[in-house]
């Protein structure tokens, strides 16, 4: 888990962003668009809630609802991927660790866990 947060927090998806951010944006107005985006959404909330799953069956994640604790946590990664395009960029200490937080809030982890093992 904290791998993949490292990951998505990380420079080398700054595109990545870009791109999902335009993309959630004109599905709106094309179908083909909004399948896909659709579809890929579920991928990733299915993926996302496995791990999940597998982290509490071995005691390592203590919600009881992963599919909620994974919705959380992909608001959270789209919330900041709206800060994507801003030029200058816009930072601030509460958005450097706000995954994390999150994350850690969600899956019943004392706080810094994920932070610290990218």
């Amino acid at each position: 888990m904290s791998r993949l947060l490292h990951r998505l927090g990380g420079e080398e998806f700054t595109d990545l962003g870009r791109l999902w951010l335009n993309a959630r944006h004109l599905a709106r107005y094309r179908p083909t668009l909004r399948r896909a985006v659709a579809g890929q959404e579920a991928i990733m909330r299915d993926t996302l809630t496995a791990v999940i799953e597998d982290g509490v069956r071995s005691g390592e994640f203590t919600t009881t609802d992963a599919l909620g604790a994974c919705v959380v946590i992909l608001v959270a990664i789209d919330g900041l991927g709206s800060y994507v395009n801003d030029e200058p960029p816009f930072t601030h200490p509460a958005l450097d660790t706000l995954v994390f937080t999150t994350a850690e809030r969600e899956l019943g982890l004392p706080a810094r866990t994920l932070r610290g093992r990218g």
